[in-house]
């Protein structure tokens, strides 16, 4: 089994386009994973009303917490797990958490490994 640890939000999507078979995650990146870990796993529904909300805000080089909070209040979210879901960008972390099974987050470190696929 591959295992991978990175720390930059490049190497994340590196590790996740490479196919690893477990990647740890540690420090801020870590952190910022665990917060956007609901948003990930959110219906496809909600995911498409961030992604269509934020596509229409005009570009201010980054999404501030006044933007943000119509999106939470639609959606549920809290307003930090939705910036940083944006920072991080919504199609990689919905794409890491379709692939990969949160093992552990202790520490600062999270543990993520690819989930089995079925062959039929």
């Amino acid at each position: 089994m591959k295992t991978v640890h990175v720390t930059t939000k490049n190497a994340l999507t590196l590790a996740k386009e490479q196919g690893v078979d477990e990647i740890v995650v540690t420090g801020r990146l870590a952190k910022k994973l665990d917060t956007v870990k609901k948003v990930a796993t959110a219906g496809t529904a909600v995911i498409a009303l961030i992604t269509t909300a934020v596509g229409a805000m005009p570009f201010t080089g980054g999404l501030s917490a006044f933007a943000a909070a119509p999106i939470a209040a639609m959606t549920g979210f809290e307003i930090a797990a939705i910036i940083t879901a944006v920072s991080l960008g919504i199609g990689l972390i919905v794409a890491l958490f379709r692939d990969y099974e949160e093992i552990s987050f202790m520490n600062d470190k999270l543990v993520l490994r690819k989930k089995k696929r079925n062959k039929d």
